[in-house]
């Protein structure tokens, strides 16, 4: 079997089981991540200066509470750089208007964002695109660095750059723990984590300091 062939296999069986299981909203615990300091939840939050007239708004897609937890993460950098910015789900943002910049992020499965952060992308493309706008994606895909797997990583959100081009995209390793699924698509997802080398258990690998750094990093070209 060749790695496209490989990819392909665990592709579908991860993707069958976050059809299957997503919906659940197995939230992660504090016992699934005992050495990692990020949070994880759904955050609705407004940080920082709460006079600044535009805020930048951190919106974001996530299925059991960790790509939210990325969010909050990049919104608490952005607020200690000197920002105002609210952090919400993309499905409680009622509109662009109060906003001079936008970062907009999903978790991955099947190889895309989840359905409502591409929702969010169409029925908000025109503005977006007048408006600085970075993207992010959390997935354990971006485990495996290697050219070929960073090739494969940046084809995800073709769609989406074909409707708005971002001053930057962040791609940050994730969380999977193939335990909190039934047992057939717990095997997919072993096979998976096989690929990407991160070990069968699997557990929350994301890294707060490349978030935060990616997050210092974009302020500047948010304020286009």
């Amino acid at each position: 079997m060749n790695r496209r062939q490989f990819l392909r296999l665990a592709g579908a069986a991860l993707g069958a089981g976050t059809l299957t299981c997503a919906g659940l909203g197995m939230l992660l615990t504090g016992e699934d991540r005992p050495d990692n300091p990020l949070p994880v939840g759904f955050p609705d939050l407004a940080l920082g200066d709460s006079n600044e007239a535009k805020k930048i708004l951190v919106a974001y897609a996530s299925a059991a509470g960790s790509t939210g937890g990325v969010a909050e993460t990049i919104g608490r950098t952005l607020a200690a750089g000197g920002a105002a910015v609210d952090v919400r789900p993309v499905q409680s943002v009622p509109g662009l208007d109060s906003y001079r910049a936008v970062v907009l992020g999903s978790a991955i499965h099947g190889g895309k964002w989840l359905p409502e952060a591409v929702d969010f992308v169409q029925a908000n493309q025109d503005r977006l695109r007048r408006t600085p706008t970075a993207f992010f994606m959390v997935g354990m895909m971006m485990a495996k660095d290697t050219e070929t797997d960073r090739n494969i990583v940046a084809q995800y959100l073709e769609a989406e750059r074909a409707l708005v081009t971002p001053v930057a995209e962040g791609r940050f390793v994730g969380a999977l723990f193939p335990n909190h699924f039934p047992f057939m698509t717990g095997i997919g997802m072993r096979v998976f984590l096989a690929y990407v080398g991160v070990g069968l258990r699997g557990g929350d690998y994301r890294n707060p300091d490349a978030i935060r750094t990616w997050s210092a990093t974009i302020h500047p070209l948010l304020n286009l």
